[in-house]
Order: C-alpha cells, then sequence, then structure tokens
C-alpha cells in the first residue's frame, strides 16, 4: 500500500514564489531511538533531505527551508511511512504510533497533508475490501458452485469501485484546488485498475488543472498535468472528428485480415447484407459476456441476410481459436492480424475500448453504433420484421 502511493506521488511536485522555513515536529510512540528520514518526491527518484533521531519521550524536531511547495515523504522505512504536502512557512505537527504509522496517525499545519490522509484511509478500507473478496474467491476454488460464486463477487467488485470512484470524484470536487486533488486522479487500484480513465473522465482532469495551474504556476506538478491536459483536448478532438467521420450514414473504412485458415477476406465482401462489423478478444471479459446475444441474433436473422465480421484483437492464434470455439461462434466470418492494439484496425476506427461495433447496411453505410444486448435484437428486429 505504502509503495502504490509513492508510486502516485513520484513526479508530482508544486512550486511556490517565495522561500521560507518550514518546521516538522510531533509525538510518536514506539519511536524512541528511532532515525526518521524525510525525503523529497522527485521525478524519478526519492531524496533524502533531512533525518532526525527520536528521543526517549517520543518527541523528534525537523527543520529547514524551501522554495516550493513539494510532496514528502516521512519514513522509518519502506513499511512504515506517511506522506506529506509541505509548502513554505508551514508548520506541521505529526501524533500516532510509528509501528503502524500509515494507519495510525494524524497531523495539522497542512490542508494537504490532511487531505492526503483522509484520502490514504479511505483508498486502504477500499483495498481491505477487495482483498477480502480476493480470500473468499482463494478459498472457493473447486466448489461445485464456483460459477455463482464467481458472479457474486464480481457484482460485489464492481459495487466497491463504484462507491470508491464516487467517493474519489466528490474529494475532487470539493479539493479541485488542491495538489492532493491531482494524486487522487492518478490513482490505481492495482496495475491493471485505473479509477479515472483521462479519455472517459477527462472533465475533473480538465477542472483541476483549471484550478492549480494558476495559483501554482512554477509548480512540476502543475505543469505536467496542464501538459496532459493539453495532449488529452487534442486526442479528445481527434476522437470527436474520427467520430464524426464515422457517425450513421457514412461509409466505414475497408478492412482486409487474415481469418483463422489465413485467408483474406475484406469487410467490403459483405455487400448486399446488413453486418455487424464487431471488434472484440478472447481476453475481453465484456465481449465474451455480449457473444451468446450475438449468436442468438444470427441464428434469427442470417437466413434473413444479416451476417457478422468479426475482427479480434488478439495477442495469439490459440487464444483467438481457443475464444471463438468455447463461445460457439464459428459460423461467421472472422478475421484479425493478431497485433494486440497495434492492430490496423484501431487507429482506422479510432477504438479505444471493446468491445465496439458497427451496424451496417446494404451498401456499407453505418445504421448505429456500439448496439448491444437488448438494443442490438430489437434494432435488428425492427430491419428485418
Amino acid at each position: 500500500m505504502k509503495k502504490i502511493l509513492i508510486l502516485f506521488i513520484i513526479a508530482l511536485f508544486a512550486a511556490s514564489c517565495s522561500k521560507s522555513g518550514y518546521k516538522i515536529s510531533g509525538t510518536l510512540e514506539n519511536a524512541a531511538g528511532v532515525t526518521l528520514i524525510l525525503e523529497l518526491v522527485k521525478a524519478r527518484s526519492l531524496e533524502i533531505v533531512d533525518s532526525v533521531v527520536v528521543d526517549a519521550s517520543g518527541q523528534f524536531e525537523m527543520k529547514g527551508e524551501l522554495e516550493n511547495a513539494d510532496y514528502y515523504i516521512l519514513k522509518k522505512d519502506l513499511e512504515n511511512l506517511i506522506t506529506l504536502i509541505l509548502e513554505p512557512g508551514q508548520q506541521l505537527t505529526i501524533t500516532g504510533d510509528l509501528e503502524n504509522i500509515a494507519n495510525n496517525y494524524e497531523v495539522t499545519g497542512s490542508d494537504g497533508s490532511k487531505l492526503i490522509k483522509e484520502f490514504h484511509t479511505k483508498l486502504d478500507e477500499t483495498l481491505d475490501k477487495i482483498k477480502e473478496l480476493n480470500s473468499i474467491y482463494n478459498e472457493s476454488l473447486g466448489s461445485l458452485n464456483m460459477a455463482e460464486i464467481v458472479k457474486d463477487l464480481k457484482e460485489r467488485s464492481e459495487k466497491i469501485l463504484e462507491g470508491h470512484k464516487d467517493y474519489s470524484t466528490e474529494f475532487v470536487r470539493n479539493n479541485v484546488g488542491s495538489l492532493a486533488s491531482v494524486l487522487v486522479l492518478y490513482q490505481q487500484i492495482s496495475p491493471q485498475y485505473i479509477l479515472f480513465d483521462p479519455m472517459e473522465d477527462y472533465k475533473y482532469f480538465f477542472m483541476v488543472d483549471s484550478a492549480i495551474f494558476d495559483k501554482y504556476s512554477q509548480s512540476d506538478a502543475a505543469l505536467s498535468l496542464h501538459a496532459h491536459v493539453t495532449n488529452l483536448k487534442q486526442r479528445i478532438e481527434e476522437k470527436r472528428e474520427k467520430e464524426e467521420l464515422l457517425s450513421p450514414g457514412s461509409f466505414t473504412p475497408e478492412i482486409a485480415l487474415p481469418t483463422p485458415e489465413g485467408d483474406t477476406i475484406k469487410l467490403s465482401s459483405t455487400r448486399g447484407k446488413i453486418v455487424l462489423l464487431d471488434f472484440w478478444a478472447a481476453w475481453c471479459q465484456p465481449c465474451r459476456t455480449e457473444n451468446p446475444n450475438l449468436v442468438a441474433n444470427y441464428k434469427t436473422y442470417h437466413d434473413k441476410g444479416f451476417e457478422i465480421f468479426q475482427v479480434s484483437l488478439d495477442r495469439t492464434r490459440d487464444q483467438w481459436l481457443k475464444g471463438i470455439e468455447d463461445d460457439r461462434l464459428g459460423e461467421w466470418i472472422h478475421v484479425s492480424d493478431l497485433k494486440y492494439w497495434n492492430s490496423v484496425v484501431v487507429p482506422a476506427y479510432y477504438i479505444d475500448g471493446i468491445p465496439a461495433s458497427f451496424l451496417l447496411d446494404k451498401e456499407g453505410k453505418i445504421i448505429a453504433r456500439n448496439l448491444r444486448g437488448e438494443a442490438l435484437s430489437n434494432k435488428l428486429k425492427e430491419i428485418f420484421e
């Protein structure tokens, strides 16, 4: 957990305009004789700026000067540390138990540090709940009702993550002008799960950037966020332009890729039929969840002129073929260059997530985008019946 927090704040810095003194002092239990280290968080490293030996009564004090507001780590070791936002002129007081300081401390004298502590507490609660679900999963391996257990754990996990997203969103809104909000925006629940997707949640990145860029005009953190937001705005504009090119009534770009047998098939070869152009992958669980709906609609409408042209973003042929076999998708057209997100179709169709799909008319023009579940069934019923 502590290592994750360090990763959150690496490269996040802030600067004010004047040089002034600071003081960090406090009383810690179980700390007598322990050396406390204060580290400055730099772009690619942690730099030791001070250290002090806690006295027999648990008291300590650090003093120094700084020009900029920065992120700091106060620690005994990697398992016992806290994150601070320290600004010129501040006098911080810290109390707690050094043996469990990450979860048992109080800080005064720094609003930013207090906000980090609040966020840290909530994040720990969320991670503990996720760990509990992981334990239940591991204990249930081999159970006869494993499918039901997995479904229940998935629903509970989604609810936990949804609640944490709500909390984090409210945190950013309420503290939009604080550097602590930058940390919250870039948090990761796990290496594979980023809470705020810049493309989907761009308004929060814009919001914080607008609030802190002028306030911390010399801040590396503000400059870094501002550069990210500038790039994000460009990407969003490009996406909007691409979406306009792929709007209903437009022709789709040609696709010519190999089938599992090695033959190259073009999307244009399906002219004369109503076609679902579907982008998926065997590793994509939402895609796999939608596949039974595709199978049902194919059986219902294929004889009436419905075809599916399914493009995989898989990495390997074995994974691709196994996904086709397991989900019983073998009756329609499958193609892939097996290049994952480097596939030629990704930039051509501006794919930033799957499943993604386009329903095409007999001329190859787009009827609708991303119809799934009942929405796809209803549209096909409208067309054919």
